[in-house]
């Protein structure tokens, strides 16, 4: 049996995303070339990656945007259904369009399309995770619960950017994780910003047993950190793909973590593995064998 390796967030689009500045187009064909690209892995030459969570381009989810939701998600569902075997359907919810239609799209699109992770993005979409002060946290709790509560009955993991100050920061993750305790939260970016935000996400992660935490932009270091506080089982890799590059980021986790002191911190390949893929396959309810 080998563990396949899994990117847990990535973006394809039909058109530029100049929202959020991205730029040109990146189509599906484009990403799995990136995932195909030669490289070695744990002592493996030519090691692909086997498959990725795809979301649509997050400039197509704005307030502005002119698209409806089943318009932002449609390429992705076209992508999955061409290349089932490579492409994990992944949803981008604007909390603050939230609708019956929206929540009976992520039904068929989950049940009849296989799509298996939500993401949300406080920062861009602009809201604060709730809070327990009343005052400041029952509108937050109006507006973001439903997707919780469509997450625990649909089983999903949901992704949750984390990074800039005033809305993602991550330690505003923790209400709503012990507030809903059977849903799995996944701190997209191991927070960023350095050790600061870094630091709050393990702070959250080691409180919470349903909170995980994924790697894109983390610092070698504090990858070392993260599974020194919450144990690799908890570890997600994920290349946030564009704008950064698969192998740079994949390359990043492995040399952090299984090189030896004090570059690194010797884990196992098995270990190791786990967090490549092996801890998201099983979060996503995959088989773990990969397919040769």
């Amino acid at each position: 049996m080998t563990i396949p390796i899994i990117d847990c967030i990535t973006h394809i689009s039909r058109t530029a995303d100049n929202v959020i500045g991205w730029g040109p187009r990146f189509l599906a064909e484009e990403l799995i070339a990136q995932l195909d690209a030669p490289r070695t892995v744990l002592g493996e030459a030519g090691r692909r990656i086997d498959q990725a969570v795809v979301f649509p381009a997050l400039g197509d989810t704005v307030p502005t945007s002119t698209l409806s939701f089943e318009e932002q998600h449609r390429y992705v569902c076209e992508s999955v259904a061409q290349y089932p075997d490579r492409l994990i359907g992944g949803i981008v919810i604007h909390a603050r369009l939230w609708s019956d239609p929206v929540k009976a799209a992520i039904k068929r699109m989950v049940r009849e399309q296989g799509f298996k992770m939500l993401y949300i993005h406080p920062s861009l979409h602009k809201y604060w995770l709730p809070i327990q002060t009343p005052s400041e946290g029952e509108g937050s709790k109006q507006m973001l619960y439903p997707i919780f509560e469509i997450a625990r009955e649909l089983d999903l993991p949901i992704l949750i950017h984390t990074g800039e100050q005033p809305y993602a920061v991550p330690a505003t993750v923790d209400f709503v994780a012990g507030a809903f305790p059977e849903v799995k939260m996944i701190i997209a970016h191991l927070g960023t910003q350095g050790e600061m935000f870094t630091v709050e996400s393990l702070l959250v992660a080691g409180r919470h047993e349903n909170v995980y935490v994924e790697t894109s932009f983390a610092m070698p270091h504090m990858l070392i950190e993260a599974v020194h506080t919450i144990g690799p089982e908890r570890v997600l890799f994920g290349s946030n793909c564009p704008p950064l590059e698969p192998t740079q980021q994949l390359m990043n986790v492995e040399e952090a973590l299984t090189f030896e002191p004090p570059i690194g911190m010797s884990l196992s390949a098995e270990d190791t593995r786990q967090i490549l893929g092996g801890n998201l396959a099983r979060l996503l309810g995959l088989e773990i064998a990969r397919k040769g």
